[in-house]
């Protein structure tokens, strides 16, 4: 894949893409909605796509993270199943782009970040037995997210770990 994060986040060897990428290739089955939340350069996104995702979602706060990802679909020549909004976690909860939850939801942002989300509703983008894959977690932080996954009705599924960094799968709980 051609990839040019330009000023976004994201080229594909940092170890938390690299966890990120095993655990899509996992978890994602053909024809299925990924919502890919912090999409930086949209390598996450567009590898769904690459593996058979039908329709990817990729959000973020950063204006250029959106010029990213739609620059390297093109070059990529995927962008057909791609949806790009400049937004956030708060934007899939109104209702105000869709689609609004997802079977798959992969976020590889900061770990404080994925705690906070947590509290706010990330687990509301999930569709019923969806999986979140979520990654951009320190080991020693790897507690923090773990506890905020419980508190929200999640439940571990996979924990997984390359140098300092760490990724978790999580489904709904119940």
């Amino acid at each position: 894949m051609l990839l040019d994060p330009g000023m976004a986040f994201g080229t594909g060897t940092h170890p938390t893409t690299q966890l990120c990428l095993e655990l899509l290739e996992e978890n994602l089955r053909a024809g299925m909605t990924v919502i890919d939340l912090g999409c930086g350069s949209g390598i996450l996104g567009l590898a769904a796509l690459r593996l058979g995702a039908g329709l990817v979602l990729a959000l973020d706060t950063d204006p250029q993270a959106i010029r990213a990802t739609e620059e390297n679909a093109r070059l990529n020549q995927i962008g057909a199943n791609l949806r790009t909004h400049l937004g956030s976690l708060a934007d899939l909860l109104q209702g105000t782009v869709q689609p609004g939850r997802a079977p798959l939801v992969v976020a590889n942002i900061l770990a404080g970040t994925l705690a906070r989300m947590l509290g706010e509703g990330l687990p509301r983008v999930l569709e019923p037995g969806g999986r979140l894959i979520l990654s951009g977690i320190l080991r020693e932080q790897s507690a923090e997210v773990e506890a905020a996954l419980e508190a929200n009705g999640m439940k571990l599924q996979e924990q997984r770990t390359r140098e300092d960094w760490v990724a978790l799968a999580a489904t709904h709980g119940g």
